[in-house]
């Protein structure tokens, strides 16, 4: 009796947590975009518990998949490189925000992609190495923008530790 109630719940549970995306795949890509944002509103309401999150993780990726070519996919991707950084979920989000980079030349936040990947290798991952390298292609790439004047300034602090930063501060003053 036990293993039917467990595999019962078990069952239940994946029903219930599947309902959203076997639903959405059913929708047009306006439908989609706007359960989207539904998911986004109600994620923010809700105190962002995990399992909204996850289903907006996997909605995003279904839109992508579903809407090639619609002008939201490389914003949809670009929220969802975000809420995977903000799960902690560093390296899953440094390939998004490449996939993203790479993969949408009219992407109006390529610039920001470039410049959060760099900015995520040197926080996140403490990897200074690489950080210099994708700060100076921010530089190179994107030389009028915003993100290359923080990561020029990203540049000259790299390295260093937290003391050795504000005794460099304490010297400017």
């Amino acid at each position: 009796m036990r293993k039917f109630l467990l595999l019962g719940t078990v069952y239940f549970s994946l029903l219930v947590s599947c309902e959203s995306e076997v639903n959405e795949m059913g929708l047009s890509c306006e439908d989609h975009a706007d359960h989207i944002y539904a998911l986004e509103n109600d994620l923010a309401e809700s105190g962002y518990p995990d399992e909204k999150i996850r289903l907006l993780l996997v909605s995003y990726a279904n839109y992508a998949n579903k809407c090639v070519g619609d002008t939201l996919v490389p914003e949809f991707l670009f929220r969802r490189a975000d809420v995977l950084r903000g799960q902690g979920k560093i390296r899953q989000a440094i390939k998004e925000f490449k996939g993203i980079h790479d993969g949408y030349p009219n992407f109006n936040k390529k610039s920001t992609c470039a410049f959060l990947t760099a900015f995520l290798y040197e926080t996140e991952l403490n990897d200074d190495e690489m950080a210099e390298k994708l700060y100076l292609q921010v530089v190179e790439l994107y030389p009028d923008s915003h993100e290359a004047e923080v990561a020029s300034i990203a540049l000259q602090f790299l390295g260093e530790t937290p003391e050795e930063l504000i005794n460099r501060l304490q010297k400017h003053e």
